[in-house]
């Protein structure tokens, strides 16, 4: 009489973090898309900033005269998306600057997950304290505490974007360094690099009953 193989809960996660992973490419890609303007809409980009004057709905030249400037009111905070004429006026520093830290926080935030779905396989295969987890729950550690970062630099970048358009004055409020979400990020690496000294203690005594044996 066979015996059916019960799935655990270690390989329905490692699935789960696996599709998790193709999901965050997927959407990372068509963000970079739509921002270069591949598939149909100009180049743009888009984020939030606080500001202090402006009212809903809001259109506005652009700062370089290269397309128009939108603003949209969700309470304190404010949508913008600055549209650029063409792919030739999207490509300064400072536009350029936002997109890569503005995607930068999905390529950490996919990292992690990756981390967690070859975490998760080991596990189902049954290497629990391997000197690997312990590494694999150090990226994850520093891939939440410059998550964090990388967002506040871009607020920043759009902040700067949008603070002074043609002929009309965005007043924006820059967030202090020392937000809620750092501080925040910075707790929660210190608790998953306690965690990954977990491990590695218990890596090392497992190599050490290894050994015994």
């Amino acid at each position: 009489m066979k015996t059916e193989k019960s799935i655990g809960l270690p390989k329905v996660l490692r699935y789960v973090f696996l599709g998790l992973s193709i999901v965050g490419c997927i959407m990372l890609l068509i963000n970079l898309s739509a921002y270069f303007g591949i598939g149909g809409n100009g180049p743009f980009i888009r984020g939030w900033v606080t500001t202090i004057t402006e009212n809903n709905p809001v259109t506005l030249p652009h700062p370089d005269g290269s397309g128009d400037l939108k603003m949209y009111n969700f309470g304190e905070q404010k949508l913008v998306m600055v549209e650029f004429a063409s792919l030739s006026a999207l490509m300064k520093a400072r536009a350029l600057s936002y997109i890569l830290f503005q995607n930068l926080a999905w390529v950490l935030g996919i990292f992690a997950l990756y981390q967690m779905f070859r975490i998760f396989r080991n596990l189902d295969l049954g290497a629990t304290f391997r000197i690997e987890n312990t590494r694999r729950i150090q990226r994850i550690a520093l891939a939440v505490l410059a998550f964090p970062i990388v967002r506040y630099i871009a607020v920043q970048l759009m902040a700067g974007i949008t603070y002074e358009a043609q002929g009309h004055q965005i007043t924006t409020a820059r967030p202090p360094i020392f937000t809620e979400g750092l501080l925040l990020g910075g707790l929660l690496a210190l608790v998953i690099f306690a965690l990954a000294e977990v491990f590695r203690n218990g890596a090392q005594l497992q190599r050490e009953q290894d050994l015994t044996i």
